[in-house]
This record gives C-alpha cells, structure tokens and sequence, in this order.
C-alpha cells in the first residue's frame, strides 16, 4: 500500500505537527512549575512528562520533514510559527496564565510577520 503525499494531506500534517509540538510546549511548561523548589538535577530531565513532552516535539518535526513534499518551504515555517500563538493561548486556558503586554505584543508580530510574508 502507498500514501500518496497529496497538497491537503501534507497541509493537515503540517497542521497536526504544529498541534502536537504545542502539547510537547504545554506539558514542559506545566513541568517547570512542578520542579520548583525540588532539588535534583535528575529529577527535572528525567520524568514522564519532559520524556513525553520531547517525544512529541521529535514527532512533530519527523512530520514536518513528510509535509514539506508537498507544502513549500515558503509556507512551511508560517504555519510551524502559529505554534508560539496556540501556546499562548493554551496557557491561558489550559495553565491559567496570565497573558502580559509583552506576551501579546509577541503574539500580534507573529501574526503581522506571517501576514507580510504572504504578500
């Protein structure tokens, strides 16, 4: 049996990978701030969910290398960069995050940066 890599298909992996590294981003965030105050320099790397959280971020970058056949490396990274967007906004409502000014101000260059690179 052989996948054909049609645009759409390689499209929604590149969609699905930026997914997957958002949740490899949360799960190492909400790590961090279980380790605070713990001491062990072990303890911080060696746990389920900074393993977990890096297996999704080499999976999310095993699909961008599928994607890439039929996405063009123009777009590419323009999708890979609404990660930074969906790990705000998951912060928000998944680690109850208060968004800061600088924060936003990220958020929106990211938008106006991927909305220029369109034109």
């Amino acid at each position: 049996m052989t996948i054909e890599f049609t645009p759409l298909l390689c499209y929604s992996i590149a969609f699905v990978a930026v997914f997957i590294s958002t949740a490899g981003q949360i799960l190492l965030k909400k790590q961090a701030n279980n380790t605070v105050g713990k001491k062990g320099f072990l303890w911080k790397f060696l746990n389920l969910r900074v393993i977990l959280a890096y297996g999704f971020l080499f999976l999310s970058l095993a699909l961008n290398q599928i994607a890439v056949k039929q996405v063009p490396i123009s777009v590419l990274p323009c999708i890979t960069s609404t990660s930074f967007i969906w790990i705000f906004l998951f912060g928000f409502l998944i680690l109850k995050e208060k968004p800061t000014k600088k924060k936003i101000i990220g958020v929106a260059l990211i938008l106006l940066g991927n909305a220029i690179s369109r034109l």
